[in-house]
């Protein structure tokens, strides 16, 4: 079984002020109930456990995928698999066709752990990657936090506005539509990536992971759907040609 959920932003197991999270929503709303037992014996259905599919992150929404079978979601989720990932992104800045060029060939990313975009003592980025910078007692910005490695993305551009605000660096910016496809899960990927050319976050919207598809279901809708194998996916494997020049 499989189950559809669009999501708007919220925790998935555990929130941590209290609110209710995506499986309590799910449970509350008579997914995963067992269903009545029509035996003599009574009812010893269990509830069925379900299992979230590529996780997503705080302020991310869109297109969430819960299972009660643990083999099929890390079969889904290997990264070996090159499962797509489909998002649409819209970012604050700049956007450059070296910017473009430099996400579809793969970038290397300095992150910090100990700073996420929920909390934490240190300085963190504006799309809550971590920055990777520090400050030493007299003032001066240093380089701290681990090297992260991404693979290429495809990216396309949707469209875009232009803003009068003040963008990062100062000055005017653009408001850009992204239509962004990934094949790994790592944890904010597309954040920490669109972070580091300089580009703002302000909405990420996943559409698609594999062949199932957001498509039209309203926000806080779920819905049950037949379980897709996954040897049969079209939306699996490279995303570039091995002659393309990911121009």
């Amino acid at each position: 079984m499989s189950i559809l959920l669009p999501s708007n932003p919220s925790y998935i197991q555990d929130d941590p002020v209290g609110r209710p999270s995506m499986l309590q929503r799910l449970t509350r709303g008579g997914v995963g109930k067992p269903k009545k037992s029509k035996t003599k014996s009574g009812n010893n259905a269990q509830p069925l456990h379900l299992k979230p599919i590529g996780r997503l992150d705080m302020m991310t929404e869109g297109l969430m995928i819960f299972t009660n079978d643990g083999q099929y979601a890390r079969q889904l989720e290997l990264p070996t698999n090159k499962l797509w990932r489909t998002y649409r992104a819209r970012v604050h800045g700049r956007l450059t066709e070296g910017k473009l060029r430099a996400m579809r060939k793969g970038l290397t990313v300095r992150v910090n752990d100990n700073n996420n975009m929920f909390g934490g003592n240190g300085n963190k980025g504006k799309n809550g990657g971590g920055g990777g910078e520090d400050k030493k007692a007299s003032g001066e910005v240093v380089n701290t936090g681990r090297l992260m490695k991404y693979k290429g993305i495809k990216v396309s551009i949707e469209r875009k506005n232009l803003s009068h605000g003040r963008g990062r660096g100062g000055g005017g910016g653009t408001n850009t539509w992204l239509r962004i496809t990934c094949t790994e899960g790592k944890n904010r990927q597309l954040r920490r990536i669109l972070d580091a050319l300089g580009l703002d976050v302000t909405r990420l919207i996943r559409v698609s992971y594999g062949d199932y598809d957001l498509n039209t279901i309203p926000p806080g809708m779920a819905v049950e759907v037949p379980c897709k194998g996954f040897e049969g996916m079209s939306k699996q494997g490279r995303l570039f040609a091995r002659s393309s020049s990911k121009k």
